[in-house]
């Protein structure tokens, strides 16, 4: 009956979305109906004999509804809400009607589920483009930025060999100096080497560089001429020292001033750390390897005598310099940390 029909449908408004919503039922197998539409259908068969409320009306669009139950799905898929009973009895459906019923709203059901799965699709490729997309952005960008490290890298070695080549120019002029320097001095250079050391025309220094020229019509002192000067003036002894520091600091061919700079802070150090051993306040001053490391350097002995190093005469004949007992080992101690920075800024060519 029209009640069993109704069932059905909701049935299959319920479960529209099952798997297995067109598989037909074997032979064996039956459509449940629940229990509830069942007696509601069968209550509604019996109350069409009688002469009271045979459906309910919904005042929205006057739609007949069969029970609460289809008027509960309407109002639930419309949003109507005015519903009054009606002695208006539903037409019962013919088979035909039932089952063309039956195949609309399989009809729907189908139709849902294939749009569904068309939007399932269109999310897929959508998701698929933006995914090579990202993977083309990370491969464009990862591509850009090995560009610029190939840039930096060549520009860092041609930078190196320019370098290079402007080093490699610059000892050619050295040595072209030296080589006129010693032409005109008959194979000898113009610098003379003594006790106090290499003194080579070096105009005046601060601690670790030249000074500027000096201004047209001024006269400046070098060499030994500078050290006498120093010996009649009451220079500050950490004046002297970072003067010292300054010119052996500017021999940098060969590595001779870090060399010179080493074998200084060995022996400040000794002499700090080891006050009692009376061996390290005295340098023997003819020692060849004292003459090549020190002596020959502009500013070694010097900065030796600066600290407190007399120079006296061995019984031997050969001279020494030797350190009184009551030096300032602060002044030492300043010295040492001096030599420690130049030694560590120091940079051979």
């Amino acid at each position: 009956g029209a009640g069993g029909l109704e069932a059905a449908i909701n049935w299959l408004t319920e479960h529209q979305d099952d798997p297995d919503i067109d598989v037909e039922p074997g032979p064996d197998q039956q459509v449940c109906v629940p229990a509830d539409d069942a007696a509601a259908a069968a209550a509604g068969g019996e109350e069409g004999g009688g002469g009271g409320a045979k459906s309910l009306k919904c005042m929205d669009c006057g739609a007949l509804l069969k029970d609460m139950v289809v008027a509960e799905l309407h109002a639930s898929k419309t949003g109507h809400a005015n519903f009054e009973e009606s002695t208006e009895a539903i037409k019962p459906l013919s088979p035909e009607e039932k089952a063309k019923k039956i195949e609309e709203l399989k009809a729907k059901i189908a139709a849902r589920r294939a749009a569904r799965e068309e939007e399932e699709k269109v999310d897929h490729v959508a998701r698929e483009k933006q995914r090579r997309f990202m993977g083309k952005e990370m491969l464009k960008t990862k591509e850009e930025l090995d560009a610029q490290q190939r840039k930096r890298d060549a520009y860092l070695r041609k930078k190196e060999k320019e370098d290079e080549k402007n080093e490699r120019e610059r000892l050619r002029a050295l040595l072209a100096r030296d080589k006129a320097e010693r032409a005109a001095n008959k194979g000898k250079l113009g610098s003379k080497l003594g006790v106090d050391g290499y003194a080579p025309a070096i105009d005046n220094v601060t601690p670790y560089g030249a000074t500027p020229a000096p201004a047209p019509g001024t006269t400046t002192t070098t060499g030994a001429e500078e050290a006498k000067a120093e010996a009649k003036e009451d220079v500050p002894p950490a004046e002297k020292v970072d003067k010292c520091i300054g010119l052996i600091s500017r021999h940098r061919t060969g590595g001779d001033g870090g060399v010179a700079l080493k074998t200084l802070l060995a022996y400040t150090k000794n002499i700090v750390e080891k006050p009692e051993e009376a061996k390290f306040r005295t340098i023997n001053m003819e020692n060849n390897a004292f003459k090549k490391r020190v002596a020959g350097i502009a500013g070694g002995v010097a900065l030796l005598k600066a600290v407190g190093f007399v120079q006296e005469v061995g019984e031997d004949g050969g001279n020494k310099l030797v350190l009184p007992e009551d030096c300032d080992r602060g002044f030492l101690l300043e010295t040492r940390a001096k030599l420690e920075a130049a030694f560590a800024a120091f940079q051979p060519l």
